[in-house]
Protein backbone atom coordinates (compact mmCIF):
# COMPACT_ATOMS: atom_id res chain seq x y z
CA UNK A 1 0.00 0.00 0.00
CA UNK A 2 3.05 2.27 0.30
CA UNK A 3 2.91 2.67 -3.51
CA UNK A 4 -0.31 4.70 -3.13
CA UNK A 5 1.39 7.26 -0.88
CA UNK A 6 3.63 9.93 -2.45
CA UNK A 7 7.22 9.80 -1.20
CA UNK A 8 7.04 13.31 0.29
CA UNK A 9 4.00 12.33 2.37
CA UNK A 10 5.73 9.14 3.53
CA UNK A 11 8.75 11.27 4.53
CA UNK A 12 6.46 13.61 6.48
CA UNK A 13 4.98 10.64 8.34
CA UNK A 14 8.49 9.37 9.14
CA UNK A 15 9.49 12.84 10.36
CA UNK A 16 6.40 12.95 12.55
CA UNK A 17 7.32 9.60 14.09
CA UNK A 18 10.91 10.60 14.79
CA UNK A 19 10.80 14.33 15.52
CA UNK A 20 7.35 15.25 16.82
CA UNK A 21 6.49 15.11 20.51
CA UNK A 22 5.31 11.57 21.29
CA UNK A 23 1.82 12.73 22.29
CA UNK A 24 1.42 14.64 19.00
CA UNK A 25 2.36 11.56 17.03
CA UNK A 26 0.08 9.32 19.09
CA UNK A 27 -2.82 11.70 18.43
CA UNK A 28 -2.00 11.57 14.71
CA UNK A 29 -1.87 7.76 14.87
CA UNK A 30 -5.27 7.63 16.59
CA UNK A 31 -6.73 9.88 13.90
CA UNK A 32 -5.09 7.78 11.18
CA UNK A 33 -6.50 4.55 12.58
CA UNK A 34 -9.99 6.05 12.92
CA UNK A 35 -10.15 7.29 9.36
CA UNK A 36 -12.88 9.70 10.39
CA UNK A 37 -13.16 12.69 12.74
CA UNK A 38 -12.73 11.92 16.44
CA UNK A 39 -14.13 13.92 19.33
CA UNK A 40 -11.90 15.16 22.13
CA UNK A 41 -13.31 12.43 24.36
CA UNK A 42 -12.54 9.75 21.77
CA UNK A 43 -8.97 11.04 21.38
CA UNK A 44 -8.55 10.99 25.17
CA UNK A 45 -9.79 7.41 25.24
CA UNK A 46 -7.63 6.32 22.30
CA UNK A 47 -4.40 7.93 23.52
CA UNK A 48 -4.74 7.76 27.29
CA UNK A 49 -3.77 11.42 27.64
CA UNK A 50 -5.82 13.97 29.57
CA UNK A 51 -8.23 16.23 27.72
CA UNK A 52 -5.94 19.18 28.45
CA UNK A 53 -2.94 17.41 26.90
CA UNK A 54 -4.94 16.29 23.87
CA UNK A 55 -6.29 19.81 23.28
CA UNK A 56 -2.83 21.36 23.60
CA UNK A 57 -1.01 18.79 21.47
CA UNK A 58 -3.75 18.74 18.85
CA UNK A 59 -3.32 22.50 18.45
CA UNK A 60 0.44 22.08 18.14
CA UNK A 61 -0.03 19.25 15.65
CA UNK A 62 -2.32 21.43 13.53
CA UNK A 63 0.25 24.24 13.60
CA UNK A 64 3.09 21.92 12.62
CA UNK A 65 1.10 20.42 9.74
CA UNK A 66 -0.04 23.83 8.55
CA UNK A 67 -3.73 23.02 8.87
CA UNK A 68 -5.67 22.21 5.73
CA UNK A 69 -5.46 20.05 3.73
CA UNK A 70 -3.42 17.73 5.98
CA UNK A 71 -5.64 18.11 9.02
CA UNK A 72 -9.18 19.41 8.88
CA UNK A 73 -12.17 19.70 11.18
CA UNK A 74 -15.75 18.65 10.58
CA UNK A 75 -18.83 20.77 11.27
CA UNK A 76 -18.62 19.97 14.99
CA UNK A 77 -14.94 20.94 15.16
CA UNK A 78 -13.60 17.36 15.39
CA UNK A 79 -10.20 16.78 13.74
CA UNK A 80 -9.52 14.43 10.82
CA UNK A 81 -6.32 13.66 8.92
CA UNK A 82 -6.12 13.73 5.14
CA UNK A 83 -6.57 10.11 3.95
CA UNK A 84 -3.16 9.97 2.25
CA UNK A 85 -1.36 11.24 5.37
CA UNK A 86 -3.39 8.79 7.46
CA UNK A 87 -2.28 5.94 5.19
CA UNK A 88 1.35 7.05 5.40
CA UNK A 89 1.16 7.05 9.20
CA UNK A 90 -0.44 3.59 9.19
CA UNK A 91 2.25 2.36 6.79
CA UNK A 92 4.94 3.65 9.16
CA UNK A 93 3.28 2.03 12.15
CA UNK A 94 3.17 -1.30 10.30
CA UNK A 95 6.92 -1.26 9.65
Amino acid sequence: MTDDVPAEVQKLAAKMASEYVQSEYEIARALAQAGSPLTLEELVEETGYTDRTVEKRLGTLEDRLGGEPLITRDEEGNPKLHPILAQAIKNGADE
